[in-house]
C-alpha cells in the first residue's frame, strides 16, 4: 500500500502561515487602535509571543498523543471523561463561532462598499446555503483553499509595498497617545482589551500541531517551524499595524476596513472597491472550509462515543453527516445573530481560551512545568480582555455543556445498568435450559 506523503517543513511553514493569517487584522486593525492608540503595536507583540508559548504547549502534548483531535485528545487522555466531553464539544463550538464570525467578517467588508447591506438575512441565507450545499458533499474544497490562500498572500504583499510610502511619523507622536499615567486606568483597560483582541489574530495556529503526525519528523520539524510561522506572522501584523496607523492616523478608526481605505489612497477610489473584494474572496473560502469541516468534528465525537449520541455521526448516501451539517447550521446561525463582527470574534477567543488553558494544565500534569505555568497565566489574563456579554454568553454555553454531560451519562448509566440486567438474565435462562436438558 502507497504510503500517505508527510508534510515537507517549506509545506508546514506554508499551511502555518495561511491558517493563521486571516480576516482580523484587516478588519480589526481600527479596533485596537481605538482601543490602546499605538500602544496597540505592543499588544500585537504581546499577545504575539504569549500566542508562541501556548503553541509550544500543543506541540508538547501532540509528541505524546499522535492521534487526531488536539485539545480534547489532550484534556480527555489527562484528565478524564468529563473534561473530555467539554473540550470536545468547546472545540466543535469553536468551529460553529469561526463560521458565524467569518460570515459577520465577510458581511463587514461588503458594507465598505454596499453600506445599506441587509446583513442579517444575508447572513442567514449563505449559512444556509453553505448548510445544504456541505450535505451533498463536496470535492471543490481543496481547490477553493489553494486559491484563496493565494489571494490572501497576495493581498499582504500588495498592502505593503503599495502603502508603505504612506507612513507618516507625525500618526505616532501624538502627545494623547503616548502619555500614560496612573489616572489613566481606562487607557489600561483599552490596551487589555487589544490584547485580547489580537489572540483573534492567531487562533489558527493549533491546525498545525493537531497535525503533527502527517509531518515528516514532527519532533524535530514542528518546534522550529512552527517558531519560524508564528514569527513570521507577528512581523506581518506589526508591519501591517505600523503602516495603517502612520498612513491614516486618528482616521483608522472612522473606517470599515483600514487597509483598503489606505490602499485607496494609492489607486485612487477604485482601491477600496478592489481591496475588498480581494478581503471577501480570501475570507469566503475561510467560511466554506469551516462549513464543511465543522460538522466532521461533532460526527467524530459521536463516533468515538464522546458522550455524543451515535446518530449525530450518522452519513447520509452522499457521505456527509446529516445531523452534525444540521446541528452546525443552526448553531451558526444563532451564534450569528448573537451580536457584530468584533462580539462573535471575542467569543472566538473565549472558546479558544478554554482549549489554551486546559492544554496548559495537562502540560503541568505532563511536567512540561515551565510552558504548562506560561499557557495558564497568559490564559487567565485573557479573562481581563472579555466584555461582559462575551463572559455571560460563554460561561453560559460552559454551564450548558456540563449539563448535557450529566444528562447524557445518566442516559449512558442507565442503558449500562439495563443492559448488566438483561445479560444476568439472559445468563439465567441458558442456566435453567441446560438443567431442563
Amino acid at each position: 500500500m502507497k504510503e500517505n506523503k508527510l508534510l515537507s517543513p517549506a509545506a508546514i511553514f506554508l499551511l502555518g502561515v495561511n491558517s493563521i493569517i486571516g480576516s482580523g487584522i484587516f478588519l480589526l486593525s481600527g479596533k485596537i487602535y481605538e482601543d490602546a492608540g499605538i500602544w496597540s503595536l505592543l499588544a500585537i507583540l504581546c499577545a504575539g509571543l504569549s500566542i508562541f508559548v501556548i503553541a509550544f504547549a500543543y506541540a508538547n502534548m501532540s509528541k505524546i498523543y499522535s492521534k487526531n483531535g488536539g485539545a480534547f485528545v489532550y484534556a480527555k487522555e489527562t484528565f478524564g471523561r468529563f473534561p473530555g466531553f467539554i473540550v470536545g464539544m468547546v472545540t466543535w463550538l469553536l468551529g460553529t463561532v469561526t463560521l458565524a464570525t467569518e460570515v459577520s467578517a465577510l458581511l463587514t467588508a461588503m458594507k465598505m462598499i454596499l453600506p445599506n447591506l441587509n446583513s442579517r438575512l444575508i447572513g442567514i441565507i449563505i449559512i444556509l446555503a453553505l448548510g445544504i450545499i456541505s450535505y451533498f458533499g463536496s470535492s471543490i474544497i481543496a481547490g477553493l483553499d489553494n486559491l484563496t490562500s493565494f489571494v490572501k498572500i497576495v493581498l499582504v504583499l500588495v498592502f505593503i509595498f503599495t502603502c508603505l510610502w504612506l507612513v507618516r511619523g507625525l500618526n505616532f507622536s501624538s502627545p494623547n497617545l503616548l502619555t500614560v499615567s496612573s489616572a489613566n486606568i481606562g487607557g489600561f483597560k483599552g490596551f487589555l482589551s487589544a490584547y485580547g483582541t489580537v489572540f483573534f489574530f492567531f487562533t489558527g495556529f493549533s491546525f498545525l500541531p493537531v497535525n503533527a503526525e502527517k509531518m515528516k519528523n514532527p519532533a524535530k520539524n514542528l518546534p522550529k517551524m512552527m517558531s519560524l510561522v508564528m514569527l513570521t506572522c507577528l512581523a506581518v501584523y506589526l508591519i501591517i499595524q505600523t503602516i495603517t496607523i502612520g498612513a491614516l492616523g486618528p482616521e483608522l478608526t472612522k473606517t470599515l476596513v483600514p487597509a483598503a481605505t489606505a490602499f485607496s489612497k494609492i489607486v485612487g477610489s477604485i482601491g477600496i472597491p478592489l481591496f475588498v473584494v480581494g478581503i471577501c474572496f480570501s475570507i469566503f473560502g475561510v467560511i466554506v472550509a469551516t462549513t464543511f469541516n465543522t460538522p466532521t468534528i461533532l460526527a467524530s465525537l459521536a463516533q468515538a462515543h464522546e458522550d455524543v449520541p451515535m446518530f449525530v455521526s450518522k452519513n447520509n448516501r452522499f457521505g456527509t453527516p446529516t445531523w452534525a451539517i444540521i446541528l452546525t447550521t443552526v448553531c451558526g446561525i444563532a451564534l450569528f445573530l448573537s451580536g457584530n463582527y468584533v462580539f462573535l470574534s471575542g467569543l472566538t477567543v473565549f472558546m479558544s481560551f478554554v482549549q489554551y488553558l486546559s492544554t496548559g494544565l495537562a502540560n503541568i500534569k505532563k511536567k512540561f512545568l515551565l510552558i504548562g505555568i506560561g499557557s495558564v497565566l497568559f490564559s487567565l489574563v485573557l479573562l481581563t480582555s472579555f466584555t461582559l456579554s462575551v463572559l455571560i454568553l460563554g460561561l453560559g454555553i460552559l454551564i450548558l455543556l456540563v449539563m448535557i454531560y450529566f444528562v447524557v451519562k445518566l442516559d449512558d448509566d442507565e442503558r449500562e445498568k439495563w443492559l448488566k440486567e438483561h445479560q444476568e438474565k439472559s445468563k439465567g435462562a441458558d442456566v435453567n435450559t441446560v438443567k431442563r436438558l
